[in-house]
C-alpha cells in the first residue's frame, strides 16, 4: 500500500480510494514550526505501523526528513517515465528541434530491459539512425534488423545527435537520461507520482498517457 500525505485537512479520512487504489492517507501541517515538525513525525509513524515504505507528498513545503529517518520514501516516477520513454523521446526532439530522419540517436543502458527495448524498438519507426550502446549490443541490434528492418550502428561510429540513457552509463552530446532530473508533464491533473502509484497498482495504462512537455536539468 502506497502513503497519500495530504496537508490542510486534519480531518483525512485515513484511507482514501483513487481510481480504485487504496491509499493510507495521513495530514501534515505545512510550515517550519515546531507543530509542523511533530505532526510529521507523527503522520511517519502512523505509515510506518500500517507496513508503508512509499508515499505521494505533497509540494507545499513539509520536514520530509521525519519521514527519511523512519524509511519512508517519496514514489520516484522513473519507473513511469521508462514506461513511457518512446513518447518523451519523441517529445523532446520535437521541442529541441531534432530531425529524427537526419541525426543519430544512440541508445545507452547498464542492461537491456523490457521498457528500454520497446522504446527502442518503437522509435525505429521514426529514427533513420540508430546506435547502440548497450551490453551484448550484437543481440539487440540482430534483432532490430531482423524484426524492423533497421540496421543499428556501433557506439563511436558517428557522433549522436541525441543520446538517450538509462542509467549512469557514459553519454555525450545532447543527453536525455531518464533518472530523478528527468522532469515531464502528462496530459493528466494528478502529480507525476500520484500517477505512478496507480500505474504501478495496476490501475492506469501507461501507453494512454500523453507527454504534453519535458524537461532536463
Amino acid at each position: 500500500m502506497f502513503g497519500l500525505i495530504c496537508c490542510h485537512d486534519p480531518k483525512e479520512p485515513p484511507y482514501r480510494e483513487i481510481e480504485r487504489v487504496r491509499f493510507r492517507a495521513v495530514s501534515v501541517t505545512v510550515g517550519e514550526t515546531l507543530r509542523a515538525r511533530l505532526s510529521c513525525r507523527a503522520a511517519a509513524r502512523t505509515l510506518t505501523r500500517e507496513g508503508v515504505r512509499e508515499a505521494v507528498f505533497p509540494t507545499e513545503p513539509i520536514f520530509r526528513e521525519a519521514f527519511a529517518k523512519f524509511g519512508i520514501v517519496p514514489v520516484s516516477s522513473v519507473p513511469l517515465y521508462r514506461a513511457t520513454a518512446a513518447a518523451i523521446v519523441r517529445r523532446y526532439m520535437m521541442r529541441r528541434g531534432i530531425d529524427s530522419h537526419r541525426a543519430t540517436v544512440l541508445f545507452a543502458a547498464e542492461e537491456v530491459t523490457t521498457e528500454f527495448r520497446r522504446m527502442v524498438e518503437s522509435l525505429s519507426a521514426d529514427v533513420r539512425y540508430i546506435a547502440l550502446r548497450v551490453p551484448d549490443d550484437g543481440r539487440l541490434a540482430a534483432a532490430l534488423q531482423r524484426q524492423r528492418g533497421v540496421a543499428a550502428q556501433r557506439s563511436g561510429q558517428n557522433t549522436p545527435g541525441l543520446t538517450v540513457a538509462f542509467g549512469a552509463v557514459e553519454a555525450e552530446g545532447t543527453v536525455l537520461r531518464f533518472d530523478d532530473t528527468l522532469r515531464v508533464s502528462y496530459d493528466s491533473a494528478y502529480p507525476n507520482a500520484l500517477l505512478t502509484a496507480l500505474w504501478r497498482a495496476g490501475a492506469l495504462d501507461a501507453d494512454m498517457l500523453c507527454v504534453t512537455s519535458v524537461e532536463t536539468e
